[in-house]
């Protein structure tokens, strides 16, 4: 519950959150390794009562800092985050070590959670967001019967070690249960019909750019063709990848007179933000009402989505596509929403661009 209530707290505020989910992961990965320091000591000296007390702190500060590992891995997509959880997980099978735990079968049941949850982040252009999405679900399981055995065999595991793990299994399964419900609902309504077909008139739009400039479709009629880019918002991983892919293609497109264009659901501010932190060369505009993604037969109702609540009530975000549209305002080129692959490299759609640059 608490992470529902953390997405919904403004830009500011999660900066603040993350920087202190941050600060505490690794504060609580410190102090627990140096309670297990003295877990091994009390262990030569024969004190077992204060091994046991050692060891159960240590537990607890595993578990508060995995949790905090996680909300800042979803604040930041940082490489610091990614981090902070990867010594969260290791933390945690230092604790099982000194708890009697079997490693052979601890590490299993620890890192194939952190493992599922890593493939689309590294994998991501190939997979996108509905390829494979029976991969993270089949390492997830893969973990529990390690767990299980682990219970059922190891008589000598410390008091208490054996309700660690649960906190990965329910950190790490929610976070893969939401991706998994998401790539089923986003190929579900992929199916159904997303976004405007070419050789139609491309909808019309005017909105602020990141420094609250309007910038309206019109602006480039009978000057620029216009790659306009969908994204969810600024929590998307995924769409961050898409919008680096894009920036290195950037300079090709110009060359070609195709002017790129990203729109969103988040307001200027957050959108400033993500343009700096991504070093982008075009602009990202702000569409918090939805109204030009409604318009580009975009929008989609993601209750199961933390993050979809910010925008509005019905819990709806965009699909991420991308238009191609020639300079007389009709949309040459329609992306598929769920690759998001597609239109990202030139050479995939250098028969269109040649085409455009016949019609001019």
């Amino acid at each position: 519950m608490s992470i529902f209530v953390l997405h919904h707290a403004s830009s500011y505020m999660k900066k603040k959150i993350a920087i202190s989910s941050g600060v505490i992961v690794f504060a609580a990965i410190l102090i627990a390794f140096f309670c297990l320091y003295l877990a091994h000591f009390y262990l030569d000296e024969g004190q077992r009562e204060e091994q046991y007390r050692m060891l159960l702190y240590a537990m607890f500060l595993v578990s508060g800092g995995l949790i905090c590992s996680y909300i800042f891995l979803l604040f930041t997509q940082s490489k610091m985050s990614v981090l902070s959880v990867l010594m969260a997980h290791i933390t945690g099978l230092a604790a099982l070590y000194y708890s009697g735990s079997i490693m052979y079968l601890s590490i299993p049941y620890i890192m194939l959670p952190f493992m599922a949850l890593m493939v689309r982040g590294i994998w991501g252009e190939k997979l996108t967001y509905t390829g494979g999405i029976w991969i993270e679900p089949v390492i997830y399981l893969a973990a529990i019967p390690f767990y299980i055995l682990e219970l059922k065999i190891n008589h000598q595991l410390a008091l208490g070690a054996g309700f660690l793990p649960l906190a990965y299994f329910l950190v790490t399964g929610f976070i893969i249960g939401d991706m998994f419900i998401d790539g089923m609902k986003m190929k579900s309504r992929v199916k159904q019909g997303a976004g405007i077909a070419a050789g139609t008139l491309a909808p019309a739009f005017c909105l602020p750019n990141e420094n609250n400039e309007n910038i309206c479709l019109s602006d480039f009629k009978g000057v620029h063709n216009v790659l306009l880019i969908f994204v969810r918002g600024e929590w998307c991983p995924m769409c961050h990848i898409m919008l680096r892919a894009y920036m290195k293609e950037s300079a090709q497109f110009r060359e070609k007179n195709v002017f790129l264009l990203v729109i969103g659901p988040d307001p200027t501010g957050v959108n400033k933000k993500m343009a700096q932190e991504l070093k982008l060369d075009f602009h990202i505009l702000s569409d918090t009402g939805l109204k030009t993604i409604e318009a580009y037969r975009l929008k989609i109702t993601a209750r199961h989505l933390m993050h979809a609540g910010k925008y509005n009530d019905e819990k709806e975000i965009p699909l991420p596509a991308s238009f191609l549209i020639d300079k007389n305002g009709i949309i040459r080129y329609c992306s598929n929403p769920d690759k998001i692959g597609e239109v990202i490299k030139l050479p995939d759609i250098f028969p269109v661009l040649q085409s455009l640059d016949k019609s001019t």
